[in-house]
């Protein structure tokens, strides 16, 4: 069975996207397997393995600065493939996750860097602007961040705490679509 994410760039400028397979269930990877430059409107299908669990995030700095996760597991439970959009270890631009056929769509287009709470702005090692993690690395919980992340995503599209489980999402498909605003 192949697997395949479809990299879809709309941010209008080159990204990398980095793909980390996760040493095991709840131990993320911080050394990518895979990397790809993606530039303005430009696509790309990645293949994966059987069984792949882990993230695709873009690279503006270092693997564990702040960044959006866009988190997938294929073939799980049944078969099925798992998707989400995580805010929890911070944001460096909005992804979604989709199926051609709708049984998966999950994440935001929506630019949550403008309009966010200027103290949960920082910049990453690379010099780009994000914003900080809801639960940073240390412990503890951001309540402001939280809250205007409540406010801007629709329920069930994007983790921002860890018991927001209505935010993954299943299907069928091994071949998911990731848009990259």
């Amino acid at each position: 069975m192949v697997n395949t994410i479809n990299a879809i760039n709309r941010s209008g400028k080159t990204v990398k996207l980095g793909f980390f397979r996760n040493h095991a269930a709840f131990r993320p990877s911080f050394e990518a397997e895979k990397t790809i430059l993606l530039r303005r409107n430009q696509s790309l299908s990645v293949r994966l393995d059987n069984g792949w669990e882990g993230r695709v995030q873009r690279i503006t700095g270092a693997s564990n600065d702040p960044a959006t996760w866009a988190e997938v597991h294929f073939n799980a439970w049944h078969n099925m493939t798992f998707a989400d959009i995580s805010f929890i270890r911070g944001y460096n631009g909005s992804m979604v996750f989709s199926t051609n056929d709708g049984s998966l769509h999950t994440g935001t287009r929506d630019n949550l860097y403008r309009g966010a709470p200027y103290r949960c702005k920082r910049r990453d090692s690379g010099g780009n602007y994000v914003l900080d993690a809801t639960e940073p690395y240390g412990g503890g919980q951001n309540g402001e961040l939280i809250a205007y992340y409540r406010s801007r995503v629709p329920t069930g599209h994007g983790y921002i705490v860890p018991n927001d489980h209505a935010s993954s999402h299943g299907t069928r498909r091994t071949d998911i679509n990731l848009k990259i605003y």
